[in-house]
């Protein structure tokens, strides 16, 4: 059991170290980034929880504050979770076929992280629209004279995650091609 907490440890240490190539950083940069906002939420919501509790005073817009981080945070960390397969996944079928057949395994990864990009790649080009408007147009979010926050930075970090996502993702296409063909292990 010692053995197994060891490697675990090694494994979160080795994580918390930034990556040495620069696209394994930036992804790195991102994600910590996303953690960062989680932290500033969760003390945004803390202080709400205290103001409201203890002095009466609320403060205004934390709840659709707190559901646009969300959606930054996701967008944010997704591209490092994808380049580190660190994604949730039901693997049953996939590792049993891996088991049987370990390039067909690689090829069927492969095609999976290519729908990826697909997807990634869609939702960039149906959100590259609503940011150039944003930005254009200043477009806010709130309520006028209480608090107002602009759109465009969110509306940012979903093209730049999609951007990032897409990318892990083709890596990860190019990775299980050269597996599925070259029969390396996985």
């Amino acid at each position: 059991m010692a053995e197994l907490d060891s490697i675990s440890d090694a494994a979160q240490e080795e994580a918390a170290r930034p990556p040495k190539d620069a696209f394994g950083l930036a992804l790195w940069l991102l994600n910590s980034l996303g953690t960062l906002m989680i932290a500033a939420m969760m003390v945004l919501i803390v202080s709400d929880v205290i103001g409201r509790s203890f002095f009466n005073a609320p403060l205004n817009g934390v709840a659709e504050i707190s559901s646009m981080l969300i959606v930054v945070i996701v967008f944010l960390q997704l591209p490092a979770a994808i380049h580190w397969q660190r994604m949730t996944r039901a693997d049953m079928f996939l590792n049993r076929l891996a088991a049987r057949s370990p390039r067909a395994g690689q090829a069927l990864e492969a095609v999976f992280a290519g729908i990826g990009v697909f997807v990634f790649l869609v939702i960039f080009r149906a959100t590259l629209p609503q940011f150039t408007d944003a930005w254009e147009q200043n477009e806010f979010f709130g309520v006028q004279g209480v608090w107002t926050l602009p759109t465009w930075p969110i509306r940012l970090a979903i093209l730049v995650g999609c951007a990032g996502a897409a990318l892990a993702s083709l890596v990860q296409v190019a990775m299980g091609l050269k597996r599925a063909f070259a029969g390396t292990p996985a």
